[in-house]
């Protein structure tokens, strides 16, 4: 696979030892809009520090349009899209000053693109950032992270602490990105709905490992939630040792796995002396039962 983004077998961990990656490897085909998913303290951070080159990996390697971030020339920043989780932005000067000054870093500036977000967002860019609202702040880090249209953005929790049609607002410019520039996105999500939204792959962190990597769609319909039931008191004796989630209930048993095929089920069911069905799952559902967190 020809990846803009690789991630090779990186571990990495912090004061007092405690690993926050364990062995993870990562590859981000081109064009793609990638949803990196995981729970406060489940690593997401972490990954995308080590891909700007804010953090060392101490284990593995990263590289990013095939270039290592620590050593990035300006010719290969001048690609790649930032935006941090906290969007840390100057306070005491203009929005249109900060503008102004990072555009003449970016000869490709798009100043229609800047036009369009100013306006969709209702920027109040003669106001000093400090006196912006937390949703402003990251529409304007937004803005700059976008406007220059890159090969690649990165996105930290871009749409966090934002109303519904902010979030909403943010997942249409980048799906617009991905569709007219042919950017490839990452961005990290607590809001399972939005990366449902407009994720074509998505990655699931939990604890510091990557439990899955893989199109969404190929997900959502590969993984099944089959309830087994009968009619008797006692349960039957149903076991899967392959399943992500394994829990009985009165008069049932739920099973999360991998669905191979109704045969293979149906034999299960048969054996058990049971009946069976099986269900997909949301996004969500399928984040809940995967990694076994609410």
């Amino acid at each position: 696979m020809n990846s803009i983004i690789d991630i090779h077998d990186v571990s990495h961990c912090f004061v007092g030892g405690q690993n926050v990656l364990n062995n993870v490897s990562l590859q981000i085909p081109p064009g793609s809009i990638y949803g990196l998913l995981g729970r406060n303290g489940a690593g997401k951070t972490t990954c995308i520090r080590l891909l700007v080159g804010l953090l060392k990996p101490q284990e593995g390697s990263v590289t990013l349009l095939q270039e290592d971030p620590l050593t990035w020339k300006s010719s290969v920043s001048q690609r790649v899209g930032y935006m941090g989780e906290r969007g840390f932005l100057p306070g005491n000067i203009t929005g249109q000053r900060l503008i102004s000054w990072t555009k003449k870093l970016y000869p490709q500036w798009d100043e229609a693109l800047e036009k369009r977000l100013v306006e969709i967002f209702r920027l109040n860019l003669l106001s000093r950032i400090s006196s912006l609202s937390l949703g402003q702040k990251k529409q304007l880090a937004f803005l700059l992270a976008v406007a220059f249209r890159p090969a690649v953005l990165i996105l930290d929790e871009p749409a966090a602490n934002l109303d519904v049609m902010a979030r909403r607002q943010f997942l249409e410019e980048i799906a617009a990105l991905a569709r007219e520039s042919e950017t490839t996105v990452l961005f990290s999500s607590h809001i399972l709905s939005d990366v449902e939204r407009v994720a074509d792959r998505v990655g699931i962190l939990s604890k510091g490992s990557l439990l899955v990597d893989e199109p969404l769609d190929d997900l959502k319909a590969g993984i099944r939630q089959v309830r087994f039931f009968w009619d008797r008191p006692e349960p039957p004796p149903v076991n899967i040792p392959s399943a992500y989630r394994h829990r009985e209930g009165r008069g049932e048993t739920l099973v999360t796995l991998r669905f191979t095929d109704a045969e293979t089920m149906h034999q299960i069911a048969e054996e058990a002396g049971c009946s069976w069905e099986a269900r997909g799952l949301n996004l969500e559902d399928l984040f809940v039962e995967i990694t076994g967190e609410k």
